[in-house]
């Protein structure tokens, strides 16, 4: 049924292109007609899955405060496996604010060049692509379909989008893709930006050739190529921030004071709610008394009352919706809870501000110029006494206080707090309230077979990810899903009685009982008590394999994170010999391992595995990974347990 529903969202606006923002017409005056560059014969036997790119042209004027861009691709198909792809054209558009031209529709075959601007008819569907996610955008999509393509020709198609500002601030500016992800013969950027105008300009590397001279109408004509880019060897676990990949980034915003600036008004006011949400902010502040517990108290509130759904269609994309709106629908998306959480604030004496931020590429924003397009998030900053404190109002089943809540890990946001606020500000993040889980295993072995008790107490992160499971998912499944990882490290264990679990949410500390029985019986089956296991998780099974070659890149270790096991043996009626310890520091982990013959018959194994968060330069990511070989031969050991 939901795939009918999908289907229905892509279907429902078919119509006449231009009655939906897509048209086609020549290209403006500004437009320069490049011809093709040399093929490159190199380049060619590098093409991936039958499509060979030539040229990559991308060029934008201003038009007032509109920018208008012209982008123009040319691809040839090599191999059969291409003829889709090469076939297939669409266009992505805001029909708000975005007007679409297809502006070139060719074929070159055997040096004849076949026009079919006028022989195809776009289709244009909105399709919501993230209808999943709860993301509404409003987003067009128009469809072209080159008829009777065939293996060595040339598709040589361009479109012209016309977009208005949405907000101003932020606007004036320029992404652009200099390197591909596929080799590119040429690629090209224009920039015709008009001479009063200051300009910030985002590093490049050397291999991007950069031209300047006089424009048309007041401008300054900036040309930037790239010729014959092949992409390197990818490389595991870059982080955003050291993404090689060349990317033009201008704008005429020194810093972002102007962006913060244009946004404040609309964030900083004070909305009305609705007279039920009035009395539910009354009864926060009757019941909590200072800053902090108000605080927490407003945002589980909007978190837990207001469902995740984004309007983000036409002005809705970048503006929210009034907070008594967003109380009646039931539901809100980033903007909108953030703004509803700062209101109920503020009315409560607590000084907070909406902050802009990425929630992929948080980590790279300071390299971003100031632009509207960096953000794809919005957050809170709460200030007590002087200190920064981040909250998500969409987080779901989070739990804890400014001591003990998981902070948002995106970096560095932007607040917006006037004028003044020219710089990102960072999103401190600690391993205790990033993720931490402490699991103790009991194992006693007596006539009977072995008795298994597990505890597992979550904090941070881990104790928000481990509620969140708890409430969408049958208690049922959740006993099979442990029941299952033990039996398959011992076939026959038995749950002895069901899993508790306790949950202190103000604390965010989650403990979870677990109670196995392993018979005698089957602890003889295929050996083994001959084999017996003891083991904790792979704690860095989160990095990659032994790299093939050298790192030219730094690596991401992932996360803050801090892990403790704990395995004790009891009733094994010999005298254990523990491993050796093992301790190991590098700049993504330290690890620590004891073991411990405590008394006869029993054993005490310990695992501590802190990781740091920190990006790990090229030349230490070989001694890393090889530390993370020893992590994972030190997290499983096994014994004879029928030993004299």
């Amino acid at each position: 049924m939901l795939h009918l529903l999908r289907f229905a969202l892509f279907l429902c606006l078919a119509a006449p292109a231009w009655a939906q923002g897509f048209a086609v017409g020549p290209a403006p005056d500004w437009v320069e007609e490049l011809p093709l560059p040399a093929d490159d014969a190199r380049l060619k036997a590098e093409a991936q899955d039958g499509v060979h790119y030539i040229l990559s042209d991308y060029q934008v004027m201003f038009v007032g405060e509109e920018r208008h861009s012209y982008a123009r691709t040319v691809m040839q198909v090599t191999d059969r496996a291409g003829l889709e792809e090469a076939a297939t054209i669409s266009f992505d558009y805001d029909p708000a604010f975005d007007r679409m031209t297809l502006t070139r529709l060719k074929i070159l075959r055997d040096g004849r060049e076949i026009d079919l601007i006028d022989k195809v008819t776009p289709e244009v569907f909105r399709r919501e692509q993230r209808l999943e996610e709860g993301i509404l955008d409003g987003s067009l999509t128009a469809y072209l379909q080159v008829p009777d393509l065939r293996v060595g020709d040339i598709v040589d198609y361009a479109s012209l989008r016309e977009m208005k500002p949405m907000v101003g601030a932020g606007e004036r500016s320029v992404f652009a893709v200099m390197e591909w992800n596929v080799p590119v013969v040429l690629t090209r950027t224009v920039v015709f930006w008009p001479k009063d105008w200051p300009m910030t300009l985002g590093a490049l590397p050397d291999r991007v050739i950069h031209a300047e001279g006089p424009g048309p109408d007041g401008t300054v004509r900036h040309e930037w190529q790239r010729l014959g880019h092949v992409p390197p060897r990818a490389e595991e676990a870059v982080p955003p921030q050291d993404d090689p990949t060349a990317y033009l980034r201008l704008s005429a915003d020194p810093d972002w004071g102007p962006l913060s600036a244009a946004l404040t008004p609309r964030y900083g006011a004070d909305y009305p709610l609705t007279p039920e949400w009035d009395a539910k902010v009354a009864a926060i502040a009757a019941a909590n008394s200072g800053p902090e517990t108000r605080a927490i108290a407003a945002l589980r509130l909007v978190q837990d009352e207001l469902r995740y759904v984004s309007l983000s269609i036409g002005a809705g994309g970048i503006v929210a919706r009034k907070p008594a709106e967003v109380i009646t629908s039931g539901f809100g998306d980033c903007k909108d809870k953030a703004l509803l959480l700062v209101v109920m604030l503020r009315r409560l004496g607590v000084e907070a501000q909406v902050a802009l931020t990425d929630i992929d590429n948080g980590a790279a924003l300071p390299a971003e110029v100031p632009m509207l397009g960096a953000f794809d998030h919005a957050i809170v900053r709460i200030m007590v006494k002087g200190r920064a404190y981040w909250v998500d109002p969409t987080g779901s089943h989070q739990g804890g206080d400014f001591a003990t809540m998981a902070p948002p890990e995106y970096a560095w946001a932007l607040p917006l707090a006037g004028a003044g606020q020219r710089v990102l500000e960072p999103i401190p993040v600690t391993a205790e309230t990033a993720w931490s889980t402490d699991v103790t295993e009991s194992y006693h072995f007596n006539f009977a077979g072995v008795f298994l008790t597990v505890t597992s107490v979550y904090r941070g992160g881990a104790a928000d990810s481990m509620r969140q499971r708890w409430a969408t998912s049958p208690r049922g499944q959740i006993e099979t899903d442990y029941l299952e990882f033990y039996q398959n490290r011992y076939p026959g264990l038995i749950l002895r009685d069901p899993i508790a679990m306790t949950d202190d949410r103000p604390q965010n500390r989650l403990v979870m009982e677990e109670s196995y029985w392993l018979p005698r019986l089957a602890l003889r089956t295929d050996g083994l008590d001959q084999d017996f296991p003891f083991a904790a998780e792979d704690f860095a099974s989160n990095l990659p394999d032994r790299q093939p070659g050298p790192r030219v890149l730094p690596m991401q270790s992932g996360g803050p994170a801090v892990f403790h096991h704990v395995v004790r043996i009891t009733g094994a009626g010999f005298d254990f010999n523990p491993p050796p310890e093992v301790h190991l520091e590098n700049p993504a982990f330290r690890f620590d391992f004891a073991g411990q013959a405590t008394d006869a018959g029993a054993m005490r194994l310990e695992w501590t595995h802190r990781r740091s968060g920190a990006v790990v330069p090229p030349d230490a990511v070989a001694g890393v990974l090889r530390d993370a070989e020893t992590v994972h031969d030190t997290t499983w050991f096994t014994w004879n347990m029928t030993a004299d």
